[in-house]
């Protein structure tokens, strides 16, 4: 893959959620009001950790500024993140408060019918505490935040004059990077997320390479916009979007997917490939992902993205 200096880095820090992700897989289609037969499992998750996690099983340098409630969910989340080869040590531990939840109902195929966050934890991660976390102190690192962060803490990390990468987590939360977008290196939305920020229409995957466009014209420098099973649109300044469509592959939980595919991409970029490749290597890690019953898919390695690239070639 040839190879773009200008986007090389040594490391990445990732400052955003952590939670346990609680996930059912319903054995037939789900009926409100009644309890369907089915599968759960719980594992460590959330926006921000999973990116984390995801970066150090493809082999990137990685350190995570998250919180969490000093209670057993706590205490597993920590211990399993530092397991998969993420920094740790600038997580913090919040007394008196819950860590973060994510409750996801899926059905048959793995599409998610409903779900439950409750991330009120994450209102500790303030600028305060970000400008004191010695996470942050290396100017040569790559900033990786997701928006279940406050958009006041947001705001502060946006204005670090950093390489920053952009998660948009959710429709809702996605509008607290109104004004603060300019000049970001990477953002990655869905195309509900897309609509929301940009009030543009983004119904058909047709509509996403304008939904690229509109936000490389507010000065980001690299957008991808994901249409779930359809595909996505990339783009990037001085480059027209272009829409990939998805390949079929078996799908056992869509969960952790969208973070697979932007960790590949960053990782991509962390090794100075230009972003047609990061996009294709990150296609690549949510395909593995999808065949995963967690969100991190333990079998997501660098060799086995790279296999997984050659059969599909």
């Amino acid at each position: 893959m040839t190879p773009d200096p200008s986007a090389a880095f040594l490391s990445v820090t990732v400052v955003g959620g952590s939670n346990m992700d609680v996930s059912a897989k319903a054995h037939s289609a789900v009926t409100a009001g009644d309890s369907t037969p089915g599968s759960i499992q719980y594992s460590p998750g959330g926006v921000g950790r999973n990116l984390a996690e995801n970066l150090a099983r493809l082999g990137a340098r990685v350190q995570l500024l998250s919180v969490v409630g000093d209670d057993v969910f706590g205490r597993q989340v920590v211990a399993s993140t530092a397991a998969t080869g993420v920094g740790v040590d600038a997580m913090l531990t919040i007394a008196g408060q819950r860590t973060a939840t994510y409750l996801s109902l899926h059905q048959p195929d793995g599409e998610v019918a409903m779900a439950v966050n409750d991330m009120d934890i994450l209102e500790s991660l303030t600028p305060e505490v970000c400008a004191a976390s010695p996470a942050l102190s290396d100017a040569n690192a790559l900033l990786l935040v997701d928006c279940n962060l406050a958009q006041p803490t947001l705001a502060h990390l946006l204005g670090l004059k950093r390489k920053v990468v952009v998660d948009g987590v959710s429709v809702a939360k996605c509008r607290r990077l109104v004004g603060l977008l300019a000049g970001v290196y990477l953002l990655k939305l869905n195309h509900l997320e897309a609509s929301a920020l940009s009030g543009l229409p983004v119904d058909t995957p047709e509509q996403c390479p304008a939904a690229v466009q509109h936000f490389l014209d507010g000065g980001v420098e690299r957008v991808i916009v994901s249409h779930g099973a359809s595909g996505l649109a990339w783009g990037q300044l001085g480059a027209e979007p272009f829409f990939r469509q998805s390949r079929k592959v078996r799908v056992v939980s869509s969960t952790g997917a969208g973070d697979a595919l932007l960790a590949g991409a960053v990782a991509a970029l962390l090794a100075g490939k230009v972003m047609k490749d990061a996009v294709e290597y990150g296609v690549a890690c949510a395909e593995i992902t999808l065949s995963s019953t967690f969100a991190n898919s333990p079998d997501l390695t660098d060799a086995a993205v790279r296999h997984h690239m050659s059969k599909n070639a």
